[in-house]
């Protein structure tokens, strides 16, 4: 042990890079030796207290696997190591082609879907984009009660025009927490979950369109508008499953490139003569 000290001493303090020579070993099995080089690389340069227990648990973990795989080759049968010396084979087979293909469909993938691809494939799928929570469109602000602006906020947020929105942005550092982007979709649990405890029954009360409501408390008044709702079970909103669609007609690219890959691979081994079939 004191002698993996002094290696990992060396390890630590050494500037020179280190050679894989015997004498940079830490640790042996059989043929096999560990380097300094290879804890170097594990462990990072800064030696600390830790350093020494993570140093000593790699050099066991590499030596309880040399030793395990010693143990197997004597007592597996020659036709449990070539069974998974196939398996060996065919995963690297398998790994090397399926990166091969991955890099090749990258190049050529093209990852711009239009918003008419979009909304063709929309309409022509509708029934497998039935949302399963309600959904919302909606704003909110919350504010002190005693907040001399109340009543501009609360006309502005309601109407919400142009000069509203810049009326509202230019004294949101007025207001405690607020959200104004009204033109996303959002689950109404998770919308509702910033206001104040509101249970999921009373909640159903407010998911309707064009629907304006407040709630206060001692301190603070909530100002809420919801512009539109789609219940559970409704068609879900373009907008809402756009970024599902677009991942769907991607994906069908790829399968699509795939299976031109396998046809080109097998017509260019017939064409070059290195793929025979033999009648």
């Amino acid at each position: 042990m004191k002698l993996i000290y002094f290696y990992l001493f060396l390890l630590f303090s050494a500037c020179s890079l280190p050679t894989n020579e015997e004498s940079d070993a830490v640790a042996r099995v059989g043929e096999n030796y560990l380097f300094i080089s290879d804890l170097q690389d594990q462990i990072g340069p800064r030696y600390n207290g830790d350093s020494l227990q993570i140093a000593n648990r790699l050099i066991d973990d590499w030596a309880e696997q040399l030793l395990y795989l010693k143990k197997a080759e004597i007592n597996l049968s020659s036709t449990e190591k070539k069974r998974l010396d196939e398996l060996v084979r065919t995963y690297r087979n398998d790994l090397y082609v399926k990166t091969y293909k991955d890099k090749a469909i990258q190049l050529l993938l093209d990852s711009v879907v239009e918003s008419e691809e979009i909304q063709d494939y929309f309409e022509q799928n509708k029934a497998n984009f039935r949302t399963n929570k309600d959904l919302l469109r909606g704003r909110y602000v919350r504010v002190r009660n005693q907040n001399y602006n109340l009543r501009t906020i609360r006309r502005s947020l309601r109407r919400f025009n142009d000069a509203d929105k810049i009326f509202l942005d230019s004294i949101a550092l007025q207001f405690t927490t607020y959200s104004m982007n009204d033109s996303i979709w959002v689950q109404a649990s998770q919308f509702f979950n910033r206001l104040p405890s509101i249970s999921e029954r009373r909640y159903k009360n407010f998911l309707k369109n064009n629907t304006f409501f407040e709630l206060q408390d001692s301190l603070e008044v909530y100002l809420v508008v919801v512009e539109e709702v789609v219940l559970r079970n409704d068609l879900a909103p373009l907008e809402y499953v756009t970024p599902t669609l677009k991942q769907i007609l991607i994906n069908k690219r790829k399968l699509e490139l795939m299976r031109q890959f396998d046809r080109e691979i097998i017509e260019e081994g017939l064409r070059q003569n290195s793929y025979e079939v033999y009648e």
